[in-house]
């Protein structure tokens, strides 16, 4: 990433004694001719490409002699950038990172960094450097890096700035490759600014200072998640810029699992123009790969791939002294079907299970896992004794317990948790496990059955009918043994029992689908292999579609070729990482699965795989005719 850096300009003593320099043919359009003599009709000696480095052996007004493959001729003045007119005028570099130093030589200190697209004042020239002035400092730069002058920045960036954390305590250089004098150090956890990536190594800024540092000893933080909207185009379009990209940039960009992160850049790297830093992320939070995309043109001025650089440091979460554990539930008291929730704070965030007992006999044995935040949903009254075990990374293990009684009905206070999700049914918080659905329960097979009683409560059809328990005895024979719900022949016999429309092909037409929801319809399809779910509504620009799924484990495990989404408040879209970051996530230690969610879906995604419609009797424009 250091072009401009390791280009050497060559200053010498021609034959004739002039002073020659390297400068740089710069054209509208197209090759410089270089001719035997300085006229117009001289005989051609070469065709020298555009922006092609030559010696420049005598400097004239109208014409100047240069040396290009070993042979001498003369071009246009006005074709030629010389880094000695630079002097006394303001330059951008040209097209790379220029580092300044403190003395004119490679392994002086860098005390400056320069852009491609910032401009710097040059106040003279020493030798094959130049002279630059930033900032109230004054330091040396290669001339190489300012072969020509440019009226507008390259249009293209070599980097961007980006914010890291020393994983590890790490000392650092003047000179890259481990090389040169101690140049201070980073403790674990210190921020620092990553300026130029040359190779295993980086330049670093870190309280005012430049120096080097080892790539694999730094965590990049990526840039923040804001998804703020500029004019020009949306956060979700940059995104998609900057995706294509990558795509085209590197091979594996397609085949890795990305979350991407979108937000107004302000002045990065001296980019004039309004613009998105898109980062993109593994599942285990590591930024991989990052992007500049103008909001204007939609140029992709930027793009990486940030190899090397150190897994992300651990998220701080406050932690109790060691040995301590603490379990906070929503409420002592609470009745059958009501929802406990449950908030663990220890020492450390390793690991934790439960374990649930009633009435003195166990009940539930939960797996090791993750989730400090936790719920259940009773079936049955009596009193319960919860059991957290909590261990470290050591093998150091701590249980606590705590107990909450349940009654057959509550009412008891403002504290006490809620009903279930609001009215949207979570199929694997529990309670379904005991109802039947033919040869299964509804906890195991009804996603087709919850996504039928959603879309039916959502069209304004309630009642007893409408519940998941009636409507599993009701249609118990479309649920065929080793295959799952025929949702085809569900949603046909529900559409003549209810009073709603269908049809038998599935649509996936994006101008019918969109129509059909503005008329109030509303979907049941398959968000992944063997999943229902419901779909009820679709975004402002038509690109997403909003999903509302009792199971959403089993649509976050199997999906392919695409993520769920959510929305954000200034209205742009962004892939989550895991279920955890959707709104209203709830984990269910009994069952080890998430309660229901609503997410969005791409809208190619849904078309691909089809709807099936369901839409009132009262529907207007958009509606099928019987």
């Amino acid at each position: 990433m250091r072009r401009g850096i390791a280009l050497a300009l060559a200053l010498a003593l021609t034959a004739g004694g002039a002073l020659a320099e390297t400068g740089r043919i710069v054209t509208p359009k197209g090759p410089a001719n270089m001719r035997k003599r300085p006229e117009d009709k001289a005989p051609l000696v070469e065709s020298v490409p555009n922006r092609t480095a030559v010696e420049i052996e005598e400097l004239g007004e109208e014409w100047s002699r240069i040396r290009y493959k070993k042979q001498t001729g003369y071009v246009k003045t006005e074709f030629l950038r010389a880094p000695s007119r630079l002097v006394g005028k303001e330059a951008y570099p040209d097209g790379g990172t220029v580092l300044i130093h403190s003395e004119a030589a490679e392994d002086a200190p860098v005390i400056g960094v320069v852009g491609c697209a910032e401009k710097v004042a040059v106040t003279g020239i020493e030798g094959d450097w130049l002279i630059l002035s930033k900032d109230g400092l004054t330091g040396y730069a290669p001339c190489a890096g300012f072969s020509y002058q440019l009226e507008e920045p390259s249009g293209a960036m070599e980097w961007i700035p980006e914010e890291a954390v020393a994983r590890q305590d790490t000392e650092l250089k003047n000179q890259p490759g481990g090389k040169g004098s101690p140049a201070g150090s980073l403790k674990a956890g210190d921020g620092c600014t990553v300026t130029v990536i040359d190779g295993d190594e980086c330049l670093v800024e870190a309280a005012g200072k430049y120096a080097w540092a080892p790539v694999s000893a730094l965590c990049l933080k990526g840039a923040p998640d804001t998804w703020d909207a500029l004019e020009g185009m949306t956060p979700n379009e940059a995104c998609s810029a900057a995706r294509a990209a990558l795509e085209k940039q590197f091979k594996a960009f397609a085949k890795e699992k990305l979350y991407e992160t979108c937000a107004v850049a302000q002045d990065v790297g001296g980019y004039p123009g309004n613009a998105y830093r898109v980062g993109f992320f593994s599942d285990q939070g590591q930024y991989l790969y990052g992007a500049l995309v103008d909001a204007e043109t939609g140029k992709v001025v930027f793009s990486a791939r940030y190899k090397g650089f150190a897994e992300p440091m651990p998220e701080e979460i406050p932690l109790l002294e060691k040995g301590n554990v603490e379990i906070s539930l929503s409420a002592d008291t609470l009745g059958v079907g009501d929802v406990l929730r449950i908030r663990v704070d220890a020492w450390t965030r390793n690991e934790v299970s439960y374990a649930l007992a009633l009435d003195g006999a166990q009940i539930v044995k939960g797996e090791p896992g993750s989730h400090f935040a936790a719920a259940f949903r009773p079936r049955q009254a009596g009193t319960y004794c919860l059991t957290v075990t909590v261990k470290d990374e050591a093998g150091e293990t701590v249980a606590r317990e705590a107990g909450f009684t349940v009654k057959d009905t509550f009412v008891v206070s403002e504290d006490a948790a809620e009903d279930a999700d609001a009215g949207v049914y979570s199929q694997k918080d529990g309670w379904w496990k005991d109802k039947k659905y033919r040869h299964s329960n509804l906890g195991k097979s009804g996603c087709a059955i919850f996504a039928l009683s959603h879309a039916l409560h959502h069209l304004g059809v309630s009642g007893p009918d409408t519940e998941p328990e009636n409507l599993a005895v009701r249609y118990a024979q479309f649920l065929i043994p080793g295959e799952g719900t025929s949702n085809e022949r569900l949603i046909n016999k529900a559409a003549v029992d209810f009073g709603f429309r269908t049809r038998g092909a599935l649509y996936v037409e994006k101008a019918q689908i969109i129509s059909l929801f503005e008329s109030g319809a509303v979907f049941s399809f398959s968000p992944a292999r063997g999943h229902i779910a419901m779909a009820d509504g679709v975004s402002e620009d038509g690109t997403m579609v909003h999903v509302v799924d009792s199971a959403p484990g089993a649509t976050y495990e199997r999906i392919k070729s695409a993520s769920l989404y959510q929305q954000s408040r200034s209205g742009a879209f962004r892939a989550v990482r895991t279920l955890d970051e959707l709104a209203g996530a709830t984990w269910y230690f009994e069952t080890g699965e998430y309660g229901a969610l609503e997410y969005w879906l791409p809208m190619e995604y849904i078309t691909a795989r089809g709807l099936r419609l369901i839409q009132p009797i009262s529907g207007g424009e958009g509606e099928i005719q019987p």
